[in-house]
C-alpha cells in the first residue's frame, strides 16, 4: 500500500510538472566556525576565533524540469569554534587564555535547489544531532564544564549555498560552492539555559546570551543523475515511465 502511494504521488508530480528527474551524490568539505554572542561581541575582555570543522555525507534529489528541484542532505561532521579570554579572575591579568567548544554532528537538511546555467542556489532547515561534545578551558583545565551537561543535544538552524559545475556532463558531474549553516537553536542546554555560560569564569557576568555557531564551508559534491519519469506519447492511459539515463 504503501509503495503504491508512493508511485502515484510520483505519477502525479510528473504529470503535473513534466519531466521529473532524481539525482544522488556524494559530498564533503572543509570549514570554519564562529560563535555568535553578544556578551562575547560587546565586552572587550573577549575575541572571538575561528575553529577548523569538515563534514562528508550524501544526498538525494528530485527535480522538475531544468531549474527547480528538492534534495534531503544528510551529513557527519566535526565543529570548532572558541574565544581568548583577558583578565580572568583568579589569573595574570596580562594574560590571555583560550576557551574551546567542539562536538560531532550528524545533520540532516532537506533543502530547495535552483539551478540554471550550471550554477545553483540551494535554502532549508538543518536538523543537527550533537555527539561528543567537549568544553576546554585553558584558564582552568580541571574545572571546565562538561559538554555532555552544557551543550544542546538538538540544534535547529538554517542552510543557504551556492555554486556551481566544474566539469562533467549531464549524468555524472562534480560541482563546487560555498554554504553556509546558521544555528538558530541556542547552544547551551535548556538546564543550564539561564547561566552566564560559557562565560562562567566570571561571576561578575549575570546577564544570559545566547550562543548561535555559523559555519562557512566549502562543499564538493559528486553527482550522479538516476533517470526520469515521463509520459509515454501512446498507450492506455499514457501511463508514466521511469527512464533509466
Amino acid at each position: 500500500m504503501r509503495n503504491l502511494l508512493l508511485v502515484s504521488f510520483v505519477s502525479l508530480v510528473s504529470l503535473s510538472y513534466g519531466q521529473l528527474w532524481f539525482d544522488v551524490g556524494i559530498k564533503g568539505g572543509p570549514g570554519a566556525g564562529f560563535p555568535i554572542n553578544k556578551t562575547l561581541n560587546n565586552d572587550g575582555r573577549f575575541g572571538a576565533t575561528a575553529g577548523f570543522n569538515y563534514f562528508f555525507g550524501g544526498k538525494v534529489g528530485i527535480n522538475y524540469g531544468h531549474y527547480v528541484g528538492f534534495t534531503c542532505d544528510v551529513d557527519y561532521g566535526g565543529y570548532k569554534f572558541g574565544f581568548t579570554q583577558a583578565e580572568v579572575p583568579g589569573k595574570v591579568q596580562t594574560e590571555n587564555y583560550r576557551y574551546k567548544i567542539s562536538y560531532n554532528a550528524l545533520n540532516v537538511m532537506p533543502m530547495f535547489r535552483f539551478t540554471k546555467e550550471a550554477s545553483y542556489l540551494e535554502i532549508g532547515p538543518q536538523f543537527s544531532f550533537i555527539k561528543n561534545p567537549l568544553i576546554e578551558d585553558e584558564a582552568y583545565p580541571l574545572s571546565a564544564p562538561s559538554g555532555n551537561e552544557y551543550i544542546n543535544n538538538n540544534l535547529t538552524g538554517i542552510t543557504f549555498g551556492f555554486g556551481g559545475h566544474m566539469i562533467g556532463n549531464e549524468i555524472i558531474s562534480l560541482m563546487a560552492g560555498l554554504r553556509f549553516n546558521y544555528v538558530i537553536s541556542n547552544l547551551t542546554s535548556d538546564t543550564w539555559s539561564s547561566s552566564n555560560f560559557p562565560f562562567s569564569n566570571y561571576p561578575s557576568i549575570t546577564e544570559t546570551a545566547k550562543t548561535n555557531p555559523i559555519n562557512v564551508q566549502v562543499v564538493f559534491e559528486l553527482n550522479y543523475s538516476l533517470g526520469y519519469i515521463a509520459k509515454s506519447s501512446s498507450g492506455c492511459g499514457k501511463r508514466a515511465a521511469f527512464l533509466k539515463f
